[in-house]
């Protein structure tokens, strides 16, 4: 299971991160629509998404260390995902068998951009109503981006 190392915070706006990304030579991996249904076990999280790209829609399951503190810097624990699009209802007992319970439903449009070794997650959540941006990948060089972003982060944190 490998750790994630992100930064992730709150902010007031996406643009200026979307515009950042393409000044910067970022490319444009997807823009899809989520819904996650998230479930939680203890400090552990269960996590079902659907993303919706273009006529496409697949379920992904996968489990992450639950991380709701407001620290910029998150280091968790998070498993591979697995494609489950034909089996909800496997995926149902599972997480009955292991006393996952609901925890909350989010929707989103995610923009998700890649240069080198580092991915920004840029999120517009539609359900509940806010803005999040990640940035996120091999620790060195996520430390290197978030150091020349670091004011305007904090400027625009929420």
């Amino acid at each position: 299971m490998e750790k994630e190392y992100e930064y992730s915070t709150k902010v007031k706006d996406i643009n200026f991160f979307i515009n950042y990304c393409k000044e910067n030579d970022y490319v444009l991996i997807n823009k899809t629509t989520q819904k996650r249904v998230l479930y939680r076990n203890n400090k552990i999280l269960a996590r079902v998404t659907t993303i919706k790209e273009d006529t496409s829609k697949r379920v992904f399951l996968d489990f992450k260390d639950e991380n709701e503190s407001s620290d910029i810097l998150k280091i968790s624990r998070e498993s591979g995902k697995i494609d489950v699009t034909e089996n909800m209802d496997f995926v149902n007992d599972v997480l009955s068998m292991l006393k996952f319970d609901f925890y909350k439903e989010l929707d989103r449009v995610r923009y998700v951009y890649n240069k080198d070794k580092v991915t920004f997650e840029i999120d517009e959540y539609l359900k509940p109503e806010m803005k999040v941006v990640g940035i996120e990948g091999n620790k060195k060089e996520v430390d290197k981006v978030y150091k020349v972003l670091e004011n305007k982060i904090k400027k625009l944190k929420c």
